[in-house]
Formats: structure tokens, C-alpha cells, sequence
């Protein structure tokens, strides 16, 4: 190269682009040109470019060369790797050094003659950079100022930079990603939060974006939260059931839906996609969960199930609820010596009532009977308004016949209490039938019909009255 290699000062720059490394705010450009200026430095008569591959068009693009004229570095861009393309298209395509002595004359320069011409370009020797794990980023290519080919010496310290060049690639394409990927988290709805599996799930990383729910990710860390802390107390043991399944099972991916604690007190419905990530003996690293707010979507869903169960008018449930719950009681008391009861009822006067005071009267009527209906009933029952003025009561643990009369009488007390509807006085009574449950049958819509069928039984004899579809329960 004319003069002696500078092993010192490149010892030296090395270190210093190493330091440049580590300042974020310097983009992959600015790094890399500062590594073209210090071949230039060590190697005085050589100048040097570097090139990014394109895995997609399989060519060489956004040459970096200060000391190239712009137009010359313009030429290059794009550059095809493979065989007789250059130094740099075929050290890239065979991954090893091609070393050109005279650029105007070789071969492989053959279809780049006349612009070695132009530019004066003398001798071309590229490397591939290349990562550990044989990723090729691109190429390193030293032009000396004289018709030569380099010595092992210089071979030795052009193999230094190309390692260098992969290790700054490496490292800042990582920061890129990292970065990217932060953005992405930041600005979407998905919160990531990280706990350990220890007692309380102690919580390790938050994503910036939990601010969402009033949180800061400073403040899980520096006041050391847990996670269980910010989960609904009605949830928490529902979700350490689960986990605690998952963990003793050795899952390491599940899905979880519960509610969460907002900071100023708020409930929010979460959808929780959780990853176990586990070291080479199994043991539990850490819990990675991925947090969505679907509050919407459960609140849509809340508000369907309500529509599809309930009684627009009287908020009761309506008659498909009440096939279900029948059903599910059917099935709980299967094998057993329990009985249930199914009641239909219905409103003797009600017809005077719309007749006299009009649609929206009788409405009302019927919100208000509802209410003093299921106030007659305990909590483990139901009452259903089936159409109309009719409706079911299901009755569980029924010991004897006592126990439905009780309800009987308390539901006709609360109908027949005087109602004044538009400044008139009306009093309403109540017909109710009865069918049992397994004595009269294990069907759903057998015992409905049985109930009913008792219940024309009472209104033809007289109304206001209760009938059994047998004359006595079997009890």
C-alpha cells in the first residue's frame, strides 16, 4: 500500500467506533461512515465503501464512501450479486474475498470497464460482511491508489474491519428492532406486563402504554407490585385455579379472561394471552402476559345475553331462559331423591284492566306484578314471564307439598293487594298450576305442558286457585 499499516491507530478507532456503538441517537450511516474514514486512516493510499445486501432483489444497495464522488457511489447502487459482478457482486455471491488488481482490465469488472475508467478506479479487493450466524449484510470494498493486490497483512486487517462492520450491523439492526418493536407495543392496545411465578406474581417489566389504566410502569416497579394486586378480588381466585392448572400441567400457553382494577378504581374486562417461558431444566424464568381491553366487547356481549334471555318489559327472564334453567335443574337432580317444582300463573283480571285503561296501563301493570312476583320468591328460584299475563315460577329442593303451597299463597297475597292504576282501584288474583318434577315426568317441555294443563284445570274451576296436575304430589 506504499506505507506502512497503522496497527495502532486502527486499535484505536476501533475502540472509539465501539464507544459510537452504544450512543443510540447515531443512525447505522453515521457509524459506518465514520469506519470508511478510519481505513482511510489506517491504510492512508485506500480508500473504502460498504454496501447493504437485499435479500429480496439479491443485490447491493446505499453505498456508503465519503471519499467517492457521489455519481460514482450512484452507479453502484443496486449492484446484482453473483458471478462476474464486480468485486463486491462476487465476493458477495461466493462469500469469500475477491481481490481485483486492475479494475479496468479483470474480467469480472468486464461490464464496469468504463466506469473504472471514469473514476479512475485502480485495483478493487471486497469481503463479504457476514454476521456469526452467516447473514450477509452487505460488503466491504478497499480501492488502493495503486495496480496491486494486498498483502496477508493487510488481508488480516481488512478481515478486522469486515468483522467490526458485521458487529456494528448486527447490533444496531437489533436496536432497530427493539425499537420498532416498542413503538408497535406502545402504540397499541396490547399491554405486556411480566411477572414470576412466585406468591403474588410479582411483576418485573410493564410496557409504557399501561397508562391506559391509569398505571405508569415506574410505579409497578418502584413500588414493587404485584399483579394479583390489580386483579378484581371476585377473579383472583378463579384465575389462580387456572394458573396454578396450567403451571402443574406444564402449559405453556393459555388464555384467560378476567377483570382488572383500573387506578382511579375503574373495572376493566381483560383478555390475557399468557406465555411460561421456562429455562433447560423446566423451571418456571418467568410469565409473559399479553393484556387487551375488551370491555366493549363484554359489555356487547353482556347486553345480547340479556336480549336473548330476559323480558324486554319486565326485565324478568323470558321463556328460553327458563327452558334452560329447567333443563340444567332436570340434569343436577337426575339420580337423585330431589324434587323441583314448575309453576304456571296466571292473571285472572287482568283483561279488565287493558279493556278500562288502555296498552301502556296494562304495561305497567304487568312491570309492577313482575317485581312483587319475584320478591315472593327466594334466590335459588326463578320466575320467567312466558307472553302476555302468564308466567312460570321453578322451585328447587322441594321437601313437600307444603313448600309450593307457601309459595302459592305468598304470590297470590302480593297479586291480590289493591292496585290503583289512573285513579281507579283494581284487584287482580292469581290461577296457578303445578306439575312435579321427576313425579310428573323429566322432560322440559313435558312438565311445562303438565303445569299448563293444570292451570286450565284451575281457571275452569273458578279461577284463583292452585291445581295439581295429579290431585296429590306423590311426595
Amino acid at each position: 500500500m506504499g506505507q506502512e499499516i497503522n496497527v495502532q491507530h486502527f486499535l484505536k478507532e476501533q475502540s472509539r467506533i465501539i464507544e459510537m456503538l452504544a450512543a443510540d441517537h447515531l443512525p447505522l450511516c453515521k457509524i459506518l461512515e465514520r469506519l470508511t474514514e478510519t481505513i482511510a486512516v489506517v491504510f492512508p493510499d485506500v480508500r473504502a465503501t460498504i454496501t447493504e445486501y437485499n435479500g429480496k432483489l439479491h443485490s447491493l444497495e446505499n453505498p456508503i464512501g465519503p471519499r467517492f464522488p457521489r455519481a460514482y457511489l450512484e452507479n453502484m447502487d443496486g449492484l446484482m450479486v453473483g458471478p462476474n459482478s464486480g468485486s463486491c457482486g462476487t465476493s458477495a455471491y461466493i462469500n469469500k474475498l475477491v481481490a481485483v488488481e486492475n479494475a479496468k482490465k479483470d474480467p469480472l469488472w468486464e461490464q464496469y470497464h468504463d466506469l473504472a475508467e471514469k473514476y479512475d478506479i485502480k485495483g478493487c479487493w471486497s469481503l463479504p460482511i457476514v454476521s456469526a450466524n452467516e447473514e450477509l449484510f452487505g460488503t466491504l470494498a478497499f480501492y488502493p491508489n495503486e495496480y496491486r493486490k494486498p498483502t496477508e497483512e493487510e488481508i488480516q486487517i481488512a478481515e478486522q474491519f469486515s468483522q467490526l462492520a458485521a458487529v456494528i450491523i448486527n447490533k444496531k439492526q437489533s436496536e432497530e428492532a427493539l425499537q420498532l418493536a416498542n413503538r408497535v407495543i406502545e402504540n397499541s392496545p396490547a399491554v405486556i406486563f411480566r411477572w414470576s411465578a412466585d406468591q403474588g406474581w410479582p411483576i418485573d417489566y410493564v410496557s409504557n402504554n399501561v397508562k391506559q389504566f391509569g398505571y405508569t410502569s415506574d410505579w409497578f416497579i418502584k413500588e414493587q407490585i404485584d399483579f394479583s394486586m390489580i386483579v378484581h378480588p371476585k377473579d383472583l381466585p378463579r384465575i389462580e385455579a387456572e394458573v396454578n392448572d396450567y403451571l402443574s400441567r406444564g402449559v405453556n400457553k393459555y388464555k384467560q379472561e378476567y377483570r382488572l382494577i383500573t387506578a382511579d378504581g375503574q373495572i376493566r374486562w381483560i383478555d390475557d394471552r399468557t406465555t411460561v417461558t421456562r429455562n433447560e431444566d423446566g423451571e418456571i424464568s418467568y410469565i409473559e402476559g399479553v393484556l387487551i381491553d375488551i370491555t366493549d366487547r363484554k359489555e356487547a356481549e353482556q347486553k345480547v345475553f340479556y336480549l336473548a334471555n330476559n323480558d324486554p318489559l319486565t326485565g324478568i327472564p323470558n321463556r328460553r331462559y327458563f327452558k334452560q334453567k329447567l333443563e340444567k335443574e332436570l340434569v343436577r337432580i337426575k339420580d337423585s331423591k330431589e324434587k323441583i317444582a314448575v309453576l304456571y300463573v296466571d292473571c285472572d283480571n287482568f283483561k279488565k284492566i287493558n279493556d278500562d285503561l288502555g296498552h301502556d296501563a296494562g304495561d305497567d301493570f304487568l312491570l309492577h306484578l313482575a317485581k312483587r312476583l319475584r320478591n315472593c320468591l327466594r334466590k335459588e328460584d326463578t320466575i320467567a314471564r312466558i307472553g302476555g299475563d302468564e308466567f312460570n315460577v321453578l322451585l328447587t329442593n322441594v321437601e313437600d307439598e307444603d313448600d309450593v303451597l307457601k309459595v302459592a299463597e305468598r304470590l297470590d297475597r302480593a297479586s291480590s293487594k289493591p292496585w290503583e292504576i289512573s285513579g281507579k282501584i283494581y284487584h287482580v288474583t292469581l290461577s296457578i298450576g303445578v306439575a312435579i318434577a321427576p313425579d310428573d315426568g323429566e322432560d322440559v317441555d313435558d312438565l311445562i305442558r303438565k303445569a299448563d294443563r293444570a292451570l286450565y284445570k284451575a281457571k275452569e274451576s273458578g279461577k284463583n286457585r292452585l291445581m295439581w296436575y295429579v290431585s296429590k304430589m306423590s311426595i
